[in-house]
């Protein structure tokens, strides 16, 4: 029987539950700023990528 990987939060690094929601978990455990510092940031590096290519 295959088995699955864990859910990790790319924030806190959190293995969620087999029945955990990522999505529910960065809504309830994270604040918006916190997310929002993620999104620029992964934006930025996608951007870094795109320029040294």
């Amino acid at each position: 029987m295959a088995t699955r990987v864990p859910v990790e939060c790319p924030l806190c690094r959190t293995a969620l539950e087999a029945d955990g929601c990522l999505e529910d978990h960065l809504v309830d455990a994270h604040t918006k700023r916190r997310l929002a510092r993620f999104v620029v940031a992964e934006a930025e590096a996608l951007n870094a990528r795109d320029v040294s290519e």
